[in-house]
């Protein structure tokens, strides 16, 4: 019972959809692009630290402006919009969906000099805030080579964590993974120092002609303060079940408890801790 519902919900936003994002790429100079990819490597449950996880997330720079997001989020975005655009019958449309990559980061952040916007779908709801960041990065003099790349090492400390970033000037772009930016150049590489979330960067795409990456639907995301959303979103996390019954979803009583110990458990290392 469970599936289909959350199927159905699939399908309704399909519906939604129709007019969903579009990308692009290439110099950051003149109205292009850059995609720069990045692999995250991190630990989403701090009880087990035996277990890792990765995903990769592009971070499209277009002029001034960068959107940071995962590559399964987007691509998912991508063919939900394909799947409306092409009429595709419900029944096709359902097991289509339930094949799209999955995602553990499903936010959209936008940076324009030191403004971020964050866009993010918890469970069914979709929530924005807006916040002001200066890192106060402390140059360390440290330098290395990462791949092709003469890196020197920046410290700053971000979210409840102490962050050590590799950054290079000869990528003159004072932008980064995540919400990071404001070193003499590029990171390459940057990671908390505890290790529980690793961001590489793997790939440099230059295309042309796409503007960054945007969801139609995002105007109707509810715009709270990013206290609001870190006390929203553990209230839904605690209270998932109710919400999700009230939402229409059933569930068998046996299996209640489990299930909300099991969302109370998952994903609860958060990049952010305050």
């Amino acid at each position: 019972m469970f599936v289909d519902n959350q199927m159905m919900r699939l399908l309704f936003f399909l519906i939604l959809f129709i007019s969903t994002p579009s990308l692009k790429s290439q110099d950051v100079k003149d109205g292009k692009m850059k995609i720069f990819t990045y692999r995250l490597v991190y630990l989403p449950d701090s009880a087990n630290t035996e277990y890792r996880n990765e995903e990769d997330f592009d971070l499209q720079i277009l002029d001034h402006k960068s959107c940071f997001v995962s590559t399964n989020y987007k691509f998912g975005f991508q063919n939900i919009k394909m799947m409306a655009v092409n009429g595709q019958n419900l029944a096709l449309a359902a097991v289509n969906v339930m094949k799209l990559p999955k995602t553990s980061f499903r936010y959209s952040i936008y940076k324009e000099n030191d403004h971020i916007s964050v866009y993010e779908k918890v469970y069914s709801y979709g929530l924005k805030y807006n916040e002001t960041v200066s890192f106060n990065w402390k140059l360390t003099g440290e330098k290395k080579k990462i791949d092709v790349y003469n890196c020197s090492k920046a410290v700053a400390h971000y979210g409840g964590r102490t962050w050590e970033a590799w950054y290079t000037e000869e990528i003159p772009i004072s932008e980064g993974p995540y919400k990071f930016r404001g070193l003499p150049g590029m990171i390459i590489q940057i990671y908390d120092t505890k290790n529980n979330y690793n961001f590489s960067l793997i790939e440099v795409q230059t295309n042309k002609d796409y503007p960054l990456f945007y969801d139609d639907t995002f105007n109707n995301y509810k715009e709270i303060t990013k206290k609001e959303f870190f006390s929203t979103r553990e209230n839904l996390k605690q209270n998932y079940v109710n919400n999700a019954e009230s939402k229409g979803t059933s569930f068998l009583a046996k299996d209640k408890a489990d299930i909300q110990r099991h969302i109370n458990k998952r994903n609860n290392n958060p990049i952010e801790l305050k």
